[in-house]
């Protein structure tokens, strides 16, 4: 296997390699007979070794991080491209865009978050408005309760004053009597 992947790498197998393999396959043996797990990782480590050796030799590898490069920026090129030729058709056809999307969304949860608020306003208000109510009643209930007080106070000094009218008038009378009973009376002849 390991000289299969040296072909894909491109490099050709050496004298080390297959020397490298036969220490493997020797290993191998060895650690079957302790353990099959410990035999197990032990071979997963050295695989992870070797791939991690060719993964550094093909990063290493300048010409290929420059041909990557180049390739990564024509591609992104074509990206951007792409995109602006996306949202100049979907214009031209009056289709909505992920961006026109996305503000959609972004403007009706904001448009939600609005209406809860004057939702919880207007509870508020509606709160004020039975307390202002309540409260009003009760202060119409006194003032209805002060004037009937009132009126009644009023009929019972309206019938005292009657009865004081009644009594100056009697005592207006008791003056006048009192006045004519002071003339001396003059005496007449039978």
């Amino acid at each position: 296997m390991i000289v299969h992947s040296l072909e894909r790498s491109g490099e050709e197998p050496t004298e080390n390699h297959e020397l490298e393999n036969t220490n493997i396959l020797s290993e191998v043996k060895g650690m079957s007979e302790n353990n099959p797990y410990n035999s197990l990782r032990q071979i997963s480590g050295m695989w992870e070794k070797r791939l991690n050796g060719l993964l550094f030799q093909s990063i290493d590898n300048n010409p290929l991080i420059q041909i990557t490069k180049l390739g990564i920026e024509a591609n992104s090129r074509y990206i951007e491209t792409l995109k602006r030729n996306r949202e100049l058709m979907a214009n031209y056809l009056n289709l909505p865009t992920k961006m026109d999307v996305a503000n959609a969304v972004k403007q009706t949860i904001q448009a939600e978050e609005k209406i809860d608020i004057l939702e919880e306003q207007i509870w508020n208000l509606q709160e004020s408005f039975a307390l202002a109510t309540e409260e009003q009643n009760k202060m119409l209930g006194e003032i209805m309760e002060f004037t009937k007080l009132v009126h009644s106070e009023w009929q019972k000094v309206t019938q005292e004053l009657a009865k004081f009218s009644e009594m100056k008038n009697e005592f207006e009378e008791m003056k006048k009597l009192l006045q004519e009973g002071k003339k001396e009376p003059v005496l007449t002849a039978k």
